[in-house]
Protein backbone atom coordinates (compact mmCIF):
# COMPACT_ATOMS: atom_id res chain seq x y z
CA UNK A 1 0.00 0.00 0.00
CA UNK A 2 1.44 3.40 -0.94
CA UNK A 3 2.33 6.06 1.60
CA UNK A 4 0.74 9.44 0.98
CA UNK A 5 3.10 12.17 2.16
CA UNK A 6 1.46 15.59 2.57
CA UNK A 7 3.96 18.07 1.11
CA UNK A 8 4.28 20.92 3.65
CA UNK A 9 1.02 19.67 5.11
CA UNK A 10 -2.22 19.88 3.14
CA UNK A 11 -0.72 22.73 1.16
CA UNK A 12 -3.26 22.55 -1.66
CA UNK A 13 -5.95 23.80 0.70
CA UNK A 14 -4.14 25.56 3.57
CA UNK A 15 -1.10 27.74 4.10
CA UNK A 16 1.97 25.52 3.95
CA UNK A 17 3.79 24.57 7.15
CA UNK A 18 0.94 25.85 9.31
CA UNK A 19 -1.07 24.12 12.05
CA UNK A 20 -4.17 24.14 9.84
CA UNK A 21 -2.21 22.46 7.03
CA UNK A 22 -1.05 19.77 9.47
CA UNK A 23 -4.54 19.28 10.85
CA UNK A 24 -6.00 19.20 7.35
CA UNK A 25 -3.48 16.57 6.28
CA UNK A 26 -4.38 14.44 9.28
CA UNK A 27 -8.08 14.70 8.48
CA UNK A 28 -7.32 13.86 4.82
CA UNK A 29 -5.76 10.60 6.05
CA UNK A 30 -2.19 11.34 5.00
CA UNK A 31 0.26 8.71 6.18
CA UNK A 32 3.13 11.17 6.59
CA UNK A 33 3.22 14.94 6.98
CA UNK A 34 6.28 16.72 5.62
CA UNK A 35 7.53 19.76 7.52
CA UNK A 36 10.36 22.11 6.51
CA UNK A 37 12.61 22.62 9.52
CA UNK A 38 15.06 25.46 10.18
CA UNK A 39 16.97 26.64 13.24
CA UNK A 40 16.78 30.17 14.63
CA UNK A 41 19.75 32.22 15.82
CA UNK A 42 19.05 31.11 19.39
CA UNK A 43 18.81 27.42 18.49
CA UNK A 44 15.03 26.92 18.26
CA UNK A 45 13.56 24.86 15.43
CA UNK A 46 10.84 26.54 13.39
CA UNK A 47 8.86 25.44 10.35
CA UNK A 48 9.37 27.35 7.12
CA UNK A 49 10.42 26.35 3.62
CA UNK A 50 12.31 29.49 2.67
CA UNK A 51 15.49 30.72 4.31
CA UNK A 52 13.86 34.10 4.92
CA UNK A 53 10.39 35.21 5.96
CA UNK A 54 9.25 36.44 2.56
CA UNK A 55 6.01 34.55 3.18
CA UNK A 56 5.34 37.38 5.65
CA UNK A 57 6.93 40.11 3.51
CA UNK A 58 10.19 40.18 5.45
CA UNK A 59 13.62 39.57 3.93
CA UNK A 60 15.44 38.74 7.17
CA UNK A 61 17.06 35.31 7.31
CA UNK A 62 15.64 32.93 9.90
CA UNK A 63 19.09 31.78 10.97
CA UNK A 64 19.94 35.38 11.93
CA UNK A 65 16.74 35.97 13.94
CA UNK A 66 15.79 34.87 17.43
CA UNK A 67 12.62 32.87 17.87
CA UNK A 68 11.05 35.89 19.59
CA UNK A 69 11.76 38.02 16.52
CA UNK A 70 10.44 35.30 14.21
CA UNK A 71 7.26 34.97 16.27
CA UNK A 72 6.37 38.60 15.56
CA UNK A 73 5.61 37.75 11.92
CA UNK A 74 2.45 36.12 10.63
CA UNK A 75 1.10 35.04 7.27
CA UNK A 76 -2.38 33.91 6.38
CA UNK A 77 -3.53 34.30 9.96
CA UNK A 78 -0.85 31.99 11.35
CA UNK A 79 2.72 32.41 12.61
CA UNK A 80 4.97 32.73 9.57
CA UNK A 81 7.32 30.10 11.00
CA UNK A 82 5.69 28.22 13.89
CA UNK A 83 7.88 26.42 16.39
CA UNK A 84 8.39 22.75 15.62
CA UNK A 85 6.89 21.70 18.95
CA UNK A 86 3.52 22.98 17.73
CA UNK A 87 3.45 20.20 15.14
CA UNK A 88 3.48 17.59 17.89
CA UNK A 89 0.47 19.27 19.49
CA UNK A 90 -1.51 18.93 16.25
CA UNK A 91 -0.24 15.71 14.65
CA UNK A 92 -1.14 12.49 16.47
CA UNK A 93 1.31 9.58 16.74
CA UNK A 94 -0.84 7.72 14.20
CA UNK A 95 0.61 9.97 11.48
CA UNK A 96 4.34 9.97 10.78
CA UNK A 97 6.30 13.22 10.47
CA UNK A 98 8.94 13.85 7.82
CA UNK A 99 11.44 16.58 8.63
CA UNK A 100 12.79 18.28 5.51
CA UNK A 101 15.97 19.40 7.25
CA UNK A 102 17.12 22.73 5.87
CA UNK A 103 19.98 23.23 8.34
CA UNK A 104 22.33 20.26 8.10
CA UNK A 105 25.06 21.58 10.35
CA UNK A 106 26.38 19.10 12.91
CA UNK A 107 24.83 20.95 15.84
CA UNK A 108 21.44 21.17 14.10
CA UNK A 109 21.43 17.45 13.32
CA UNK A 110 22.50 16.64 16.86
CA UNK A 111 19.70 18.73 18.36
CA UNK A 112 17.07 17.54 15.88
CA UNK A 113 17.99 13.90 16.53
CA UNK A 114 16.96 14.44 20.16
CA UNK A 115 13.35 14.74 19.03
CA UNK A 116 13.32 10.95 18.63
CA UNK A 117 13.65 10.76 22.39
CA UNK A 118 11.48 13.77 23.21
CA UNK A 119 8.58 12.31 21.20
CA UNK A 120 9.22 8.54 21.14
CA UNK A 121 5.60 7.74 20.30
CA UNK A 122 5.95 9.38 16.88
CA UNK A 123 7.52 7.89 13.79
CA UNK A 124 10.01 10.53 12.65
CA UNK A 125 11.70 10.46 9.26
CA UNK A 126 14.68 12.73 8.64
CA UNK A 127 14.88 14.10 5.11
CA UNK A 128 18.50 14.97 4.29
CA UNK A 129 19.99 16.63 1.21
CA UNK A 130 23.63 15.52 1.32
CA UNK A 131 25.56 12.31 1.86
CA UNK A 132 27.63 14.08 4.49
CA UNK A 133 24.49 14.80 6.50
CA UNK A 134 23.39 11.16 6.13
CA UNK A 135 26.72 9.98 7.53
CA UNK A 136 26.49 12.46 10.42
CA UNK A 137 22.96 11.54 11.43
CA UNK A 138 23.60 7.83 11.08
CA UNK A 139 26.55 8.16 13.47
CA UNK A 140 24.12 9.45 16.11
CA UNK A 141 21.86 6.40 16.10
CA UNK A 142 19.20 4.49 14.23
CA UNK A 143 17.09 7.37 12.91
CA UNK A 144 15.03 6.71 9.78
CA UNK A 145 16.60 8.68 6.91
CA UNK A 146 15.02 9.74 3.63
CA UNK A 147 17.43 10.89 0.94
CA UNK A 148 16.37 14.22 -0.59
CA UNK A 149 19.38 14.22 -2.89
CA UNK A 150 19.79 16.29 -6.05
CA UNK A 151 18.98 13.46 -8.42
CA UNK A 152 22.48 12.28 -9.34
CA UNK A 153 22.22 8.56 -10.07
CA UNK A 154 25.84 8.09 -8.99
CA UNK A 155 24.72 8.82 -5.41
CA UNK A 156 21.90 6.25 -5.32
CA UNK A 157 23.89 3.28 -4.10
CA UNK A 158 26.15 5.39 -1.89
CA UNK A 159 23.14 6.77 -0.05
CA UNK A 160 22.10 3.30 1.08
CA UNK A 161 25.67 2.21 1.75
CA UNK A 162 26.24 5.06 4.23
CA UNK A 163 23.03 4.35 6.12
CA UNK A 164 20.05 5.78 4.25
CA UNK A 165 16.69 4.00 4.44
CA UNK A 166 14.46 5.47 1.72
CA UNK A 167 15.46 7.35 -1.41
CA UNK A 168 13.27 10.13 -2.78
CA UNK A 169 13.32 10.57 -6.57
CA UNK A 170 12.02 13.55 -8.51
CA UNK A 171 9.21 12.51 -10.83
CA UNK A 172 10.99 13.71 -13.99
CA UNK A 173 14.18 11.82 -13.05
CA UNK A 174 12.57 8.43 -12.72
CA UNK A 175 13.42 5.91 -15.41
CA UNK A 176 12.49 2.25 -15.72
CA UNK A 177 16.16 1.26 -15.61
CA UNK A 178 16.92 3.33 -12.52
CA UNK A 179 13.98 2.13 -10.49
CA UNK A 180 14.35 -1.51 -11.53
CA UNK A 181 17.99 -1.58 -10.43
CA UNK A 182 17.19 -0.06 -7.03
CA UNK A 183 14.04 -2.08 -6.43
CA UNK A 184 15.77 -5.33 -7.42
CA UNK A 185 18.27 -4.63 -4.64
CA UNK A 186 15.47 -4.26 -2.12
CA UNK A 187 15.59 -0.48 -1.70
CA UNK A 188 12.52 1.60 -0.87
CA UNK A 189 11.73 4.53 -3.18
CA UNK A 190 9.47 7.56 -2.74
CA UNK A 191 8.64 10.18 -5.34
CA UNK A 192 8.11 13.94 -5.22
CA UNK A 193 5.32 14.66 -7.67
CA UNK A 194 5.68 17.58 -10.07
CA UNK A 195 8.63 19.93 -10.08
CA UNK A 196 11.57 19.90 -12.46
CA UNK A 197 10.70 19.00 -16.03
CA UNK A 198 7.05 18.08 -15.44
CA UNK A 199 5.33 21.39 -16.18
CA UNK A 200 3.66 21.20 -12.76
CA UNK A 201 4.46 22.82 -9.43
CA UNK A 202 6.22 20.70 -6.84
CA UNK A 203 3.61 18.51 -5.18
CA UNK A 204 1.10 18.71 -8.03
CA UNK A 205 0.39 15.39 -9.70
CA UNK A 206 -1.28 13.67 -12.59
CA UNK A 207 -3.42 10.78 -11.39
CA UNK A 208 -2.41 8.49 -14.22
CA UNK A 209 1.28 9.20 -13.70
CA UNK A 210 1.36 8.43 -10.01
CA UNK A 211 -0.69 5.29 -10.55
CA UNK A 212 1.83 4.07 -13.14
CA UNK A 213 4.71 4.82 -10.77
CA UNK A 214 2.92 2.89 -8.03
CA UNK A 215 2.59 -0.06 -10.38
CA UNK A 216 6.34 0.24 -11.12
CA UNK A 217 7.19 -0.10 -7.43
CA UNK A 218 7.35 3.44 -6.01
CA UNK A 219 5.90 3.15 -2.49
CA UNK A 220 5.48 6.76 -1.35
CA UNK A 221 4.28 9.98 -2.98
CA UNK A 222 4.85 13.56 -1.85
CA UNK A 223 1.79 15.53 -2.92
CA UNK A 224 0.05 18.81 -2.10
CA UNK A 225 -3.44 17.27 -1.99
CA UNK A 226 -3.43 14.03 0.03
CA UNK A 227 -7.19 13.60 -0.23
CA UNK A 228 -7.26 13.55 -4.02
CA UNK A 229 -4.08 11.46 -4.13
CA UNK A 230 -5.71 8.86 -1.91
CA UNK A 231 -8.56 8.51 -4.39
CA UNK A 232 -6.17 8.46 -7.36
CA UNK A 233 -4.08 5.68 -5.88
CA UNK A 234 -7.13 3.68 -4.90
CA UNK A 235 -5.76 2.57 -1.51
CA UNK A 236 -6.71 2.91 2.11
CA UNK A 237 -3.07 3.78 2.86
CA UNK A 238 -0.31 2.21 4.87
CA UNK A 239 -1.00 4.23 7.99
CA UNK A 240 -4.73 4.74 7.68
CA UNK A 241 -7.10 3.91 10.50
CA UNK A 242 -10.18 4.30 8.29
Amino acid sequence: MPAIIAHRGYSAAYRENSPTAWQGATEADADVIEIDVRRSADGIFVCCHDADLKIAGHSGLIKHMTVAEISAFSAGGHPAAPRLEEAFCVISPATAILFDVKDESHIALLELHKYRHLFPEHRLVFGLHSLEAVRTLRSLGDAEILGLLNGDEAEDEVFFEVGGNILRLWESMITDKRTSILLDRGYELWMTSGGWGTGREVGEFDAGNIRSHLDAGISGFLVNDPKVARVALGSCGSGSTK
